[in-house]
């Protein structure tokens, strides 16, 4: 009896061993450059002290987008849809196109378009071009029979190529003219003796 109780105490103990320990991985919750996380700490900071700011929730949305998280973006915008704030409207449709919501997407473009259309001419013409740009986009998927369930693939190439379109760009700076051939100094002649 008492090799039998030894024998499954041993067999407990190398089950025991056997078994895979458990692993625990961190990993931060964002990712993304140092000073991206930084203006996302601050904006959050922000957004916290003055809730009211749609202002700050639309900068707080675009940095979420910098470092690629739309949801996030949404979430932080949500609240700010009464307000009828033209930049909530484009944001949360550049937002719902990066996640392949071309409804959502259309719908937010519309509503961005309708919000400057009321505030005449203290809405910006760029952002105007950016929301019919959007629109146009999500309608254009619509009619080319692109469904993000079925072909996510040329969905999401199409949505980044719309995207890349719609983004601020630097203004290049002018190319410099090659310098001309300096002349050859003048030569004066040697006196000869």
């Amino acid at each position: 009896m008492a090799r039998l109780i030894d024998l499954f105490a041993l067999a407990i103990v190398a089950f025991l061993l056997l078994l895979p320990q458990p692993t625990v991985v961190l990993a931060p919750g964002l990712g993304g450059d140092k000073s991206d996380l930084d203006r996302i700490a601050v904006l959050e900071d922000s957004l916290f002290r003055k809730p009211d700011d749609a202002e700050v929730a639309v900068e707080l949305a675009r940095a979420y987008l910098r470092i690629e998280q739309p949801v996030w973006a949404i979430a932080a915008l949500k609240p700010y849809l009464a307000t009828h704030h033209y930049q909530v409207h484009q944001v949360l449709a550049t937002a719902y196109a990066t996640i392949l919501r071309f409804d959502l997407g259309l719908a937010e473009a519309e509503a961005g378009l309708k919000a400057c259309e009321s505030m005449g001419t203290t809405c910006p013409e760029v952002t105007q071009i950016r929301l019919g740009y959007l629109a146009n986009l999500m309608r254009e998927n619509a009619q080319k029979g692109i469904d993000a369930n079925t072909d996510p693939v040329a969905a999401k190439r199409m949505v980044q190529a719309a995207l890349r379109a719609t983004k601020p760009q630097l203004p290049t700076p002018p190319a410099k003219k090659p310098a001309a051939p300096s002349p050859p100094p003048p030569t004066t002649p040697s006196p000869t003796h």
